[in-house]
């Protein structure tokens, strides 16, 4: 079996690649983590410029046609960078729940996100239902809407959010503006922004809400799917680059005269490593195949499956890397304590290994 990816990955890949490593350093991330606004604007632009907006969606629908193994590709580079650019938080998130929503006034939505004209959020996660997006428990009644949602990942910068909510039995998605919310910002485990907002009997009308009933639940339970892949490949950009700089750290640092990587205990801790990062690498392709799959149960079964597994391997790389760095491997200065941050925080977003775990075990057949 050929396990080459497509040329066009490749090329998505290294582009991606290049453009990181000219515009974003350890230095601008460091810098990064102290803002409010992860929007810098030249960036968003060259984002825009790459065609990077548009790659994600199906060119019915005005985008590119990109598959979520292209989308994946950039997401590695971008874990492997530390980017906290809020290109999954108000391009890929939005505009996947709005592709899959696929009614007039969800895709007018997502061409101004396409090009560039609007920000939007998602806010799917309820701060008492836990990682049970199909069950929250915002509620309208009639034209008002009133609750609670919780990790809410903009950036900083989003003017619109995406909110899920019950209208009787029915799940709905609802276009909200954020200054119609009470809005608490804050930095989560990872370096980005994100927000919980208090919707205290807001007034909805019909233009706001873009898709209701069995529509709504299948656009969430895809976009869930698709944000897990993207959560394992951000995982194992970083796990790649939490290698090779554990890899020039044991050949660099001596004790007793001589390089720690000469000492066995180290040659096998690496070792542990290199085969944790193959068998992640082959998760990530198979989940990059399969997440997006019209099968339901293949579909869960297989992000499921990846999520629960990069939950526990990913972290055991992070974390043997920072033992082999020792005391400095914890500093604010050295960037393996960082990418220790990202990989706990992406395996806990949408969704725990037990959570997942579950899932998988749940799935049933179509």
């Amino acid at each position: 079996m050929d396990f080459k990816l497509p040329e066009n990955t490749t090329m998505i890949a290294d582009t991606a690649r290049r453009y990181l490593k000219d515009n974003y350093s350890f230095d601008t991330y460091i810098a990064q983590l102290n803002e409010s606004n992860h929007l810098e604007a030249n960036r968003w632009q060259s984002m825009n410029d790459l065609g990077w907006f548009g790659l994600p969606f199906a060119e019915s629908v005005g985008g590119y046609g990109g598959s979520l193994l292209d989308v994946c590709a950039i997401l590695k580079e971008l874990g492997a960078a530390l980017c906290l650019d809020p290109f999954v938080d108000l391009i890929v998130s939005p505009g996947k729940l709005l592709e899959y929503a696929n009614t007039p006034a969800s895709l007018a939505l997502l061409d101004r996100i396409i090009a560039g004209e609007e920000r939007v959020a998602c806010g799917l996660y309820d701060r008492h239902a836990g990682y049970h997006v199909l069950n929250p428990s915002l509620r309208l009644n009639g034209e008002r809407l009133s609750g609670q949602k919780h990790v809410v990942s903009d950036g900083g910068v989003a003017d619109t959010v995406l909110v899920s909510a019950m209208s009787g039995d029915e799940l709905v998605i609802v276009a909200l503006p954020f200054d119609a919310c009470g809005v608490e910002r804050y930095r989560l485990l990872d370096g980005s922004r994100a927000a919980s907002l208090t919707i205290d009997d807001v007034l909805i009308n019909e233009d706001m809400i873009l898709c209701r009933g069995n529509a709504a639940r299948r656009a969430v339970a895809a976009w869930f799917d698709y944000l897990c892949a993207l959560d394992c490949a951000r995982m194992f950009g970083a796990c790649r680059e939490v290698f090779q700089s554990t890899m020039e750290y044991a050949r660099t640092r001596k004790q007793f005269g001589a390089a720690i990587g000469s000492f066995q205990v180290i040659q096998h801790y690496l070792v542990d490593i290199f085969i944790d990062l193959q068998q992640l690498e082959s998760m990530l392709l198979m989940v990059s195949v399969k997440g997006e799959s019209e099968c339901n149960s293949e579909r869960i079964r297989a992000t499921s499956a990846a999520k629960a597994y990069y939950a526990s391997q990913a972290v055991g790389i992070a974390q043997q890397g920072i033992q082999i760095h020792g005391g400095v491997g914890v500093t604010e200065e050295l960037n393996i304590g960082h990418y220790f941050r990202l990989i706990t925080h992406a395996s806990l977003s949408n969704g725990n290994r037990e959570h997942h775990i579950t899932r998988f075990c749940q799935a049933g057949g179509e």
